[in-house]
């Protein structure tokens, strides 16, 4: 009996110790969740410099389209009445000759009619990208493109900014009031991210799973993402080892900028990733909008998926990201600056990848343990402590600006999200391992 119990003591203690660590990382979570509370706070009470008419930037939205008929209209229709009430100067909506026809009319035609029922609003301009690419870029590159057209070489490169939404995003009107704001105040940034509420899709098909996913990314937006980012922009060796990016949608880019790393990335998947890592590779900031996009989830749980994946795909592509830069002189980092970057990037989707087997397994070895030898308080605790972990971000959370699901609705999401979250990383490496860029043509919506 004493060998049997002397052998629990140890197994207790590691398996006290990794619970204690996950409970760590929840509460440094929270802790970056409500500075980042604060730093709205502080930045919707005070972006408020006054730009005259003549030096206030220009601000032109791309929006590009693919096989996005469910929800082109009222796509087109948010951003020609928020013409009318921000400093949105121009929306360019991009379509591509890569979306096949179907049945129905697609996304090309239908925003057509849209405008042309709208009466053809100027400041909202559809372009078609004839180049067929299985990467978005061409579509942002093919509107700037049509953005340079219409600017002047020098001075007006340093006051135009080019704003990248997805067809689900529905930022916040004053966004574009704060970057004006913000880029006179930090006249050396060049790109601004801003922060992210995700949403659960008001269509059918939308799950309790929807409801999880939504807390768990705006979790990981409030307080990884900004974390990250504010860590980043210090002027010290280890900022520069921190990893940070642009999202993909609710992104701003000042023309110069563009120019200057020759448009949009195309080279592998998610310009958004790819683009915002260029800028930690060239030690350019990103500054942070306190204004939120807010953009939808995935509806079901294949979708959710699906979705995973796809991103997988993209932070898999940080070695090639390095491999641009330094080929084409754009490298900033010393060597072993870059190679604690790379280490800190892989463990990115590693962990995210493993997440779910190893809180699976904990859970099923406490589970098991009490099974053998009967409940008792120090398993029960931590078997609780495990069971709350996925879905502490849907309880503490703060509550956003627009409705959101229920508490319960959302406790019962993050236990069906969750597990998910994790499983897409396992066909993602396989496909990076053999070299295959592929990702989804599309992520649902």
């Amino acid at each position: 009996m004493s060998s049997v119990t002397s052998a629990r003591w140890p197994a207790d203690r590691v398996l006290t110790v990794l619970v204690a660590a996950l409970m760590v990382r929840r509460l440094a979570e929270a802790a970056e969740v409500a500075a980042c509370t604060r730093f709205t706070r502080r930045r919707r009470l005070g972006h408020d410099v006054a730009v005259s008419g003549e030096t206030a930037p220009r601000i032109v939205c791309v929006v590009p389209l693919f096989q996005e008929g469910e929800i082109a209209v009222a796509t087109v229709r948010f951003w020609e009445a928020l013409t009318k009430k921000s400093a949105v100067g121009q929306v360019l909506f991009v379509t591509t000759i890569k979306e096949e026809p179907s049945d129905g009319p697609s996304t090309h035609d239908l925003v057509s009619a849209e405008l042309a029922e709208l009466g053809s609003p100027i400041n909202v301009r559809l372009i078609r990208c004839e180049q067929e690419h299985r990467f978005r870029a061409v579509q942002l590159n093919a509107a700037i493109d049509a953005v340079r057209t219409d600017t002047a070489s020098g001075p007006a490169q340093l006051n135009t900014w080019i704003g990248v939404y997805n067809a689900d995003s529905r930022p916040a009107a004053e966004t574009f009031d704060e970057l004006v704001s913000q880029s006179a105040t930090e006249p050396s940034v060049r790109v601004y991210q801003q922060l992210v509420d995700y949403l659960v899709p008001d269509r059918a098909g939308s799950g309790h799973g929807a409801a999880g996913n939504a807390a768990l990314q705006t979790w990981w937006t409030r307080s990884h993402y900004y974390a990250r980012n504010t860590a980043g922009r210090r002027e010290n060796w280890m900022s520069a080892t921190l990893p940070y990016s642009t999202f993909g949608h609710g992104e701003f880019f000042r023309l110069d900028f563009l120019d200057d790393i020759g448009g949009f990335p195309d080279f592998a998947y998610a310009d958004g990733l790819l683009v915002g890592w260029i800028c930690r590779l060239r030690n350019e900031p990103i500054g942070l909008l306190a204004s939120l996009d807010y953009a939808e989830v995935p509806r079901s749980g294949h979708d959710l998926t699906t979705q995973q994946f796809a991103w997988m795909r993209g932070l898999l592509n940080f070695g090639n990201t390095a491999a641009w830069a330094r080929n084409t002189g754009q490298l900033a980092l010393s060597p072993a600056q870059l190679a604690a970057l790379r280490a800190t990037h892989l463990s990115i989707p590693v962990i995210w990848g493993l997440s779910t087997p190893v809180l699976g397994g904990l859970a099923a070895t406490v589970g098991l343990r009490m099974i053998i030898r009967g409940p008792q308080l120090g398993d029960v605790g931590r078997l609780a402590a495990i069971l709350a972990y996925p879905v502490i971000p849907a309880v503490a959370l703060p509550r956003g600006s627009t409705d959101q699901p229920g508490m319960l609705t959302r406790i019962v999401g993050c236990t069906t999200s969750w597990p998910r979250e994790g499983l897409a990383f396992w066909p993602a490496i396989a496909m990076h391992l053999r070299g295959i860029q592929e990702a989804p043509a599309k992520t649902p919506r």
